[in-house]
């Protein structure tokens, strides 16, 4: 009786199948993989602290009841609930923690052009320096917000009106505002007039509780070009670093007014309407004088350090 032959798979045979399998397991593998990525509708408050209604963030605590909390929260209370006040122990709540750590949301500010997705503990971080955020002028009677730039570049676009005046370190220096000058470019340069840091100076008008001007200053930060080298970055960014102290002086009938501040604040981009927390107010009284001889203008000294 005859024997059947059995076919003996050649190396080529089990290489083909071989390859065949490998696909077909990657393609499971890759179907696997998109099957984790799944886009739901989560209520906000879910995310939200029990205690503070602030976003979550790990590490996360969880009371005998099911309020979750932060960890501010838990430090004002030690061990209990600040929501429910039980006194029984709390413990980590590691589920929450990892669930948090596996969500993204999109960036608040994708009306105005943004479409990054973040971690959801990330999203505070990203929408501070989101380029897309709306950013706001101190000018009076600008048509903030705007997005994009910082506010150096908004005010040299957006107020070419804005006179520049180049001041010494440590030398005062007499700037006559002219009538209806909301605002003075400050530039302070080196040994070989290259410019170091650029401030802004701020007069503004008010009206209530009393009449007058009150003026204020920062210094603006500019963002760095983007083929800007590394080491010319790091040189940038230590440079902006360097703190200054000001002063700032106006003389009007009745005597001299002055502020001395020991930093000057440092700003790239305003995410918020912006106020002062040290100016000088001059009085209406003051300034009688100077209208008399001078217009409206506004006759100040400054000095930086």
């Amino acid at each position: 009786m005859a024997r059947e032959k059995r076919c003996v798979p050649r190396a080529s045979d089990k290489q083909q199948s071989s390859s065949g399998k490998k696909t077909k397991e990657d393609g499971e593998t890759a179907a696997a993989h998109d099957k984790r990525a799944l886009t739901v509708t989560v209520d906000p408050a879910v995310l939200e602290c029990d205690a503070c209604f602030g976003p979550l963030a790990p590490p996360l605590y969880q009371c005998t009841r099911g309020h979750i909390t932060c960890a501010t929260c838990m430090e004002e209370t030690g061990q209990g609930c600040l929501w429910c006040r039980s006194t029984e122990a709390t413990m980590r709540c590691r589920v929450m923690e990892h669930f948090l750590a596996a969500v993204s949301v999109p960036c608040s500010f994708t009306h105005l052009g943004c479409a990054a997705m973040v971690p959801y503990g990330d999203r505070e971080a990203h929408e501070a320096t989101c380029v897309h955020a709306p950013c706001y002028c101190p000018i009076r009677g600008c048509s903030s917000p705007y997005s994009g730039v910082s506010l150096l570049d908004h005010l040299r676009h957006n107020h070419p009106e804005i006179r520049r005046t180049c001041v010494d370190r440590g030398s005062l220096s007499a700037i006559m505002m002219r009538g209806g000058e909301l605002a003075r470019l400050l530039c302070l340069a080196d040994d070989k007039d290259r410019a170091v840091a650029v401030f802004l100076l701020v007069v503004d008008q008010c009206e209530a509780p009393a009449t007058g001007r009150s003026l204020w200053m920062v210094r603006l930060k500019a963002e760095p070009p983007a083929d800007v080298k590394e080491e010319e970055e790091d040189e940038s960014e230590a440079s902006s670093k360097e703190e200054f102290r000001y002063k700032i002086m106006v003389s009007g009938n009745g005597g001299v007014l002055s502020l001395v501040g020991e930093t000057v604040p440092t700003v790239g981009r305003l995410t918020a309407p912006y106020r002062p927390t040290t100016f000088l107010f001059v009085p209406g009284a003051m300034l009688d004088s100077h209208r008399h001889h001078e217009g409206s203008s506004l006759l100040l000294f400054a000095e930086l350090n």
